[in-house]
Formats: C-alpha cells, sequence, structure tokens
C-alpha cells in the first residue's frame, strides 16, 4: 500500500506497458513530499520520456499529462512561473489527446481539473486573479462526481478558491470557503485539511486575532507533520513565526523562524527559502538588528522579484521602503513604496494599497521633523497628509464590507482606528481645525455593532486520526497538487448595512471633507458614503 502520496489516483490502471512510467511518477511524489525537488525532477522527466513514442496510446499520454502536472509544480516551487505555464498548456494537450481517444477511462478529467486548480495558484501567486477565478470556475464546471478523486478536487478547488477571496480581501467569503474546504477534507482524508488551517490562520491574522490564527498554524504543522509533507510543515512553523512576531513577541518568533529555516534545510524550494529569508529579515528589523536585514532583505526582494511572487514581493518591498526611511535615504524609501504600490494595484488590492500609503505617510511625517527648513518641513507635512486622510478615510469605510459583528468591529478597533489617528494628528499639526472635527463626525457617524459573527467559528479541533489507505501501488498513478493555495462569487449571502451618508456639519460652510471624500473615492475606486447628505446638527 503507498501511504505517501496524495492526489488523483485515475479510474482503471494503465497496465503493464506502462508500469515503468508509473513507478517513476509515484516514487517523483513521495520524493516532492520529502523534499528531495531534484531527484523528483530528474524521475519525473524520466517518465515523461517513456510516453515520447510514435505509437503513444490513451493510457500513455494520460500518464504524461500527470507527470507533467507533477513537474509543473515542482517549477513553481523553484519560483519559476513561465515554466509551470508551458507545462501545463503541454499536460493539457496530453489531456485532450487521451480523451479524444479513450474519453475518461483512466480518470484523465480529473487530470485535468486538477492541473486547472494548479496553474490558478499560479495565476494568483503573479496576481492575475481573473484569470485564477476562470480556471478554478473551468475546473469546478468538470467535478462533479462521487470518487475519491472528484471529492479530492473538491477540497482543493473549495482551498484554492478561499486563497484568491484572501488576495481579492473579502474576507468573509474567504473565511466561509475555507470552512467548506475543511469540512471536505476531513469528510474525505484528514491529511488534506492542514492547507485550510493554514488559509484560516491568514483571514484571523488579518483581524488581529493572533491567538486564534496561531492555534490554526499550530494544527496545520501537526498535520503537514503526520502527512510526512516536510515543506509545507516547515512553512507552517514560518508563520508562526510571523505571527508571534506580529503579537510582539520577537524572541518567539527569531526561534520559530530558526525551527522553520533548519527545517527546510537541503530542501530544493528556492522560492520557499526566498519567502523565509523575507520574514528572517523582518524579525531582524523588529529586533534592532538592522545589520541582519540589511543583509537579507535585498536577497530576498531579487528571488521574489525573478518568481514573479506578486503579494510576497510587494510586502519585502513595503519593508525595503520602511528600513530606508528609517536610514533618512526617503527618496528611496519612496521609490520602494512605490513599487510596492504599484504591485498591489496590478492585483486589485485595495486594503494593501492603503497600507503602503499610510506607510509612506509615516516615511514623510518622519522626514517632515527631520527638516530644518520650514517651508521643507511644511511641504513634507503636506505630503504626509494627502497620503494619510484618503488611506485613513478608506481603511475606515472597508468595514462596510464586513456583516455586522466580531470582523467588523475587530477592523474597526485595530485597523481604521489607528490609520484616522494619524490623519488626525497631521490635521492638527497643519492647522486644520474644520477639517479635524469634521473627520470626528464622520467617524461617530459609522454604525458600529457588537454582535455574534455571520460565521460561527468552530473550536479548533484535536489532530485527526491516521489517514486511511490510500490506493495500492498497482492502481496509484498520483497527480499532486502544488501546495494547495489559492474565484470569487458575486451573491455570497451575507447582510450588511448600506453605506453610511455624507454629514454636513455647517450648513453655513462649505464641507472640508467632501473633497476628501471624493479624492479617496477617486485613489482607491471604491464608493465609501452614499450620496444621502444630513445634517449633523
Amino acid at each position: 500500500m503507498n501511504r505517501d502520496t496524495l492526489g488523483v489516483y485515475g479510474k482503471e490502471s494503465s497496465g503493464p506497458r506502462w508500469a515503468a512510467m508509473r513507478e517513476l511518477n509515484n516514487a517523483a511524489a513521495k520524493l516532492v513530499l520529502q523534499g528531495r525537488s531534484g531527484e523528483a525532477a530528474a524521475k519525473l522527466h524520466e517518465a515523461i520520456a517513456l510516453t515520447r513514442v510514435a505509437d503513444v496510446d490513451a493510457a500513455g499520454l494520460d500518464g504524461r499529462a500527470r507527470a507533467l502536472g507533477n513537474l509543473a509544480a515542482l517549477a513553481e516551487s523553484q519560483g519559476e512561473p513561465g515554466r509551470v505555464l508551458e507545462l501545463t498548456e503541454e499536460a493539457l494537450a496530453a489531456c485532450d489527446a487521451a480523451q479524444a481517444e479513450a474519453g475518461d477511462r483512466y480518470g484523465t478529467v480529473a487530470v485535468r481539473a486538477s492541473l486547472l486548480v494548479n496553474r490558478s495558484q499560479t495565476f494568483q501567486l503573479l496576481g492575475r486573479h481573473d484569470e485564477a477565478l476562470a480556471d478554478l470556475d473551468a475546473a469546478a464546471a468538470i467535478t462533479g462526481g462521487d470518487s475519491a478523486d472528484e471529492a479530492y478536487l473538491r477540497v482543493s478547488i473549495a482551498n484554492s478558491r478561499s486563497v484568491v477571496l484572501i488576495d481579492l480581501e473579502r474576507w468573509e467569503e474567504a473565511e466561509a470557503a475555507v470552512h467548506r474546504a475543511l469540512e471536505l477534507a476531513a469528510a474525505h482524508d484528514p491529511r488534506l485539511t492542514g492547507h485550510p488551517h493554514s488559509n484560516l490562520a491568514l483571514i484571523y491574522q488579518v483581524r488581529n486575532e493572533l491567538d486564534a490564527a496561531m492555534a490554526h498554524l499550530r494544527l496545520a504543522e501537526q498535520i503537514h507533520t503526520a502527512a510526512g509533507d516536510a515543506p509545507a510543515a516547515a512553512l507552517a512553523i514560518a508563520n508562526q513565526g510571523r505571527v508571534a512576531m506580529r503579537a510582539g513577541d520577537l524572541e518567539e518568533g527569531g526561534r520559530l523562524l530558526a525551527a522553520a529555516e533548519r527545517a527546510l534545510d537541503g530542501i530544493e524550494q528556492p522560492l520557499r527559502a526566498a519567502e523565509l529569508r523575507f520574514a528572517r529579515a523582518t524579525a531582524a528589523h523588529e529586533a534592532g538588528d538592522t545589520a541582519l536585514a540589511r543583509e537579507l532583505l535585498p536577497r530576498a526582494v531579487a528571488a521574489l522579484r525573478e518568481a514573479g511572487h506578486a503579494a510576497m514581493l510587494a510586502e519585502a518591498l513595503a519593508l525595503q521602503g520602511d528600513m530606508l526611511a528609517g536610514d533618512g535615504d526617503f527618496d528611496a524609501a519612496e521609490e520602494a513604496h512605490l513599487e510596492a504600490w504599484r504591485v498591489y494595484e496590478a492585483a486589485g488590492a485595495v486594503y494593501h494599497l492603503t497600507r503602503i500609503d499610510q506607510r509612506r505617510a509615516f516615511a514623510a511625517t518622519h522626514r517632515a521633523q527631520l527638516a530644518t527648513d520650514p517651508d521643507e518641513q511644511a511641504r513634507y507635512l503636506g505630503f504626509a497628509f494627502d497620503l494619510a486622510v484618503p488611506a485613513a478615510l478608506a481603511a475606515d469605510a472597508i468595514r462596510h464590507g464586513f456583516a455586522p459583528g466580531r470582523a467588523r468591529e475587530q477592523w474597526a478597533a485595530t485597523v481604521a482606528v489607528p490609520a484616522m489617528a494619524h490623519a488626525l494628528s497631521l490635521a492638527t499639526a497643519l492647522g486644520i481645525g474644520a477639517l479635524v472635527s469634521e473627520l470626528l463626525e464622520h467617524m461617530s457617524a459609522t454604525v458600529a455593532l457588537h454582535a455574534a459573527a455571520p460565521v460561527d467559528v468552530a473550536a479548533v479541533p484535536e489532530p485527526p486520526e491516521p489517514p486511511p489507505p490510500a490506493p495500492s501501488e498497482g492502481e496509484v498513478l498520483s497527480f499532486t497538487a502544488s501546495a494547495l493555495v489559492t474565484g470569487a462569487s458575486g451573491d455570497f449571502p451575507a447582510v450588511r448595512f448600506a453605506l453610511p451618508p455624507r454629514l454636513r456639519v455647517n450648513p453655513w460652510r462649505a464641507s472640508q471633507l467632501e473633497p476628501w471624500i471624493q479624492e479617496t473615492e477617486r485613489r482607491y475606486g471604491f464608493r465609501i458614503r452614499s450620496d444621502e447628505v444630513i445634517d449633523t446638527w
């Protein structure tokens, strides 16, 4: 029995002719789980070569598609997204040929769906969310049976959809998708629940619910370890380190990141290594070890930029901008922050745009504090103010995308209020008292409720029982989905308040806030208040 291989197994054995190809593919899948990427790639190339014969039949073409899919997953871990897309196209062509000859006799439809899911993950990594969603929709359209393969793919599709929703900042839909993935995974194979737990932790981190995030990441580590997936377990540990740092425990964060680095030592995944290097740079920066942060960060940025890893690159560039501003190199800091801004703009990540603008505002404020010329000081404060007010208004308005309840209030307290505090401090420094009063009225008029969450969060379960046996060696022809990460439904059912009205604070004076509301809506591309105007007096 093969208990190490997860993925799409196929309906019918490919027969004795392709036994060697099948064994090479299965062996490669085991090596991937052990982090032995180079050896796995060599075996996959051998498997593919066996199918490149003039009289290849449908079974051989199906096997070629599987091996090419696994090779594409390896290419993604190596930071080669262009290669992933090339290999996936070739694999889909092999599926076409296999299905034209034998239909779904060998389970090729499930292979096609798995290829589409994996490619969607690459598109998500590149920030190409529309294409990621299209591939997930196409995979879902051909996945509707009750077989083990179909159940596995439903888990993968739900989990992948949740990550695209996270990237698109559709938090409640993402949380619902993660819970669906957990439900499906628990029913099909508990070894698959690790990635949904990690994704749920990401959502909790956004809401600053760090204890819940840490609990899910520890559970993910246990599940990946029990499944023998060393790279995924190491990444769960690294994410625990990031959460610990965010909670202010720099010592624990550093310890966990060091543990992840030791776990990843020897695992041939340069993209994961670059992500970890960025995490270590962040830890060093927050711990005051600027020399180590400066040593690690440029290499991480270079690797992430080469790989096209959009979200992680933007975060690394934002940190680079913060560090340059701390060094007093404000022009270079602005350049780094703007590159991060452009990456997030291309991905449609509006919340992250507000975060970058807030960081740019802090840098400009710092620059003003260091300026000795009064005109320069006023210019830099004005620049900071121009960034901080729309960013604060947008961050506050994002709460209207949440249904009433805990998540909405958590966002207001930990994201919107601190952003507005900086904007108010700048308005005060610039002596714009009328705007200060209107901003305070604006914040006071936003509805706030303390109600139960619309989606109840179940208690973190105990680690799963040992996984059920996989199909026998003779029947297994694996196709492993790469890291089950990254879709969106426009009709997600959640009750929300309408946008609050605009406020008329003084009927005898033109509004000081209205031009800023209009600029915020123009800059970030979404409405923050309704057209209705009401008096506050």
